[in-house]
């Protein structure tokens, strides 16, 4: 057993371990502990690049994103179809894409362990086929039954299975310009919300909602060329040939602490917690703000345009807090619970808006606050655990996530059932966004305290 142990522990000198130096190369945040290190200790690891095959990684994600989300966020276009088909209630529709949505958020841990297994290429391969399939089969559904599984649970699943490696792709390949490449990769996920449902309205009317399940099959495919030009850089591919070595070896040893190893890390506990329970209160504007708007007398035409303002200043302010944050100067897990607070904030002043010019600005202040939190909670997870076990803790934090999305929708139209009125949904909301970011700065004061104090939890 000793010698299992010291083959799994890497001496590793403590003041490389910090979440908080962004100027080290690849930075492992959690503490090295016995059987934690997977027979990395041979490996010469150099800093990434931050260039050359990453930007191909980088372009490969947009589009997976595009895919992923654009397929997912877009289904109310064929929800209104599937009332009529099936002769069904919405809300036994809605749960047809809430099915998704949440299979898609929750398939982290099992992504995470095929990461691995077999690495980021097989697995978003894996997820493109599997994606491919669900819809497919899909276009054959007899009832709404058949779709919440072929639809909600396969598609979403094999759609969800593809998000983690293609973060990790795109991170093991930058350094200094981490959040910038992340930022870009993932405004495919506000183009194709965009224009999915463009096609959608363009297609339905030939083809019928059948058809288009066809065709977002072979959209689903892509997924499977994004995954093969997720080339990982070579001392990637000597650190996983080693881990698939000792995991043969010791499998029982190694494979249930490499995923669940970060469970043991403070500082990343505080922050699940706060991501998890921050995703109750992000639908809650772009699910109900036109029709808060709508009910305060704006146009109903202006109102359904808030959530565009939202989606277009969402893509600009990733693009621009992802450039600013990858400044020495800018601390990113601190920024990243501002933009909470600063959400929290809008939204409880959203309450007493009535004219259409502030329900815009508020649009446009949460479409780029809360546009850039989503996309930053890969990058910060990374800050806080390091390169090395960012796929384990993102499959974690969009499982608990998935969780959230699924209920957080009902309990908003719960609280509009009760009072007749959205105030109460969006005051809750505000909350949320409040308490989210106060554990978040909770979380960044104390790895700040434990780093200052050279202790690494």
């Amino acid at each position: 057993m000793k010698e299992i142990s010291k083959e799994l522990t890497t001496d590793l000198n403590l003041e490389e371990v910090t979440p908080l130096d962004y100027l080290r190369d690849d930075i492992t945040a959690i503490q090295i502990t016995k059987g934690v290190e997977i027979a990395c200790e041979d490996v010469d690891t150099p800093s990434p690049s931050d260039g050359g095959w990453g930007w191909i990684c980088v372009g490969a994600k947009f589009v997976a994103a595009f895919i992923c989300f654009g397929i997912v966020y877009s289904f109310g276009v064929i929800y209104v179809e599937l009332v009529d088909v099936f002769n069904a209630t919405r809300a036994e529709v809605a749960w047809v894409g809430s099915v998704a949505s949440g299979a898609m958020h929750m398939a982290g841990p099992l992504s995470s362990l095929l990461i691995e297994q077999y690495g980021c290429r097989v697995t978003t391969i894996i997820a493109g086929v599997l994606a491919a399939l669900g819809f497919f089969v899909s276009s054959f559904a007899p009832s709404l039954a058949f779709l919440y599984f072929s639809f909600g649970v396969v598609g979403g699943l094999g759609l969800g299975l593809s998000i983690v490696p293609s973060v990790v792709a795109v991170t093991v390949y930058f350094r200094k310009r981490r959040s910038l490449a992340i930022s870009i990769s993932a405004i495919g996920a506000g183009i194709g919300t965009m224009c999915l449902p463009q096609l959608y309205r363009a297609l339905i009317n030939q083809y019928g909602w059948r058809g288009i399940m066809m065709v977002l099959s072979g959209v689903a495919l892509n997924l499977v060329v994004c995954g093969s030009l997720f080339r990982m850089p070579p001392h990637t591919i000597a650190q996983q040939r080693k881990r698939t070595h000792l995991k043969r070896r010791h499998p029982r040893c190694v494979s249930f602490q490499s995923l669940f190893v970060v469970l043991n890390h403070r500082p990343f506990l505080i922050f699940l917690t706060a991501t998890a329970f921050t995703h109750l209160g992000v639908m809650v504007p772009y699910v109900h703000l036109p029709d808060l708007a709508r009910l305060t007398g704006v146009a109903k035409g202006d109102a359904s345009f808030l959530v565009s303002i939202m989606g277009l200043v969402g893509i600009l302010g990733r693009l621009v807090f992802g450039y600013v944050a990858d400044f020495s100067c800018v601390n990113r897990i601190f920024f990243y619970a501002v933009l909470l607070l600063i959400c929290g904030a809008a939204t409880f002043l959203c309450t007493m808006v009535k004219t259409y010019a502030l329900f815009a600005v508020y649009a446009a202040v949460q479409g780029a606050f809360i546009g850039t939190w989503t996309v930053f909670t890969a990058i910060v997870v990374t800050d806080i655990v390091g390169v090395d076990h960012t796929g384990n803790a993102l499959g974690l934090t969009n499982f608990l996530s998935g969780i959230s999305v699924i209920v957080a929708s009902p309990i908003a139209g719960s609280l509009f059932d009760l009072t007749g009125r959205y105030v109460a949904s969006f005051y809750l909301a505000a909350c949320i966004y409040l308490l989210g970011g106060s554990l978040n700065m909770a979380g960044y004061l104390y790895i700040k305290l434990k780093h200052d104090k050279g202790i690494i939890d």
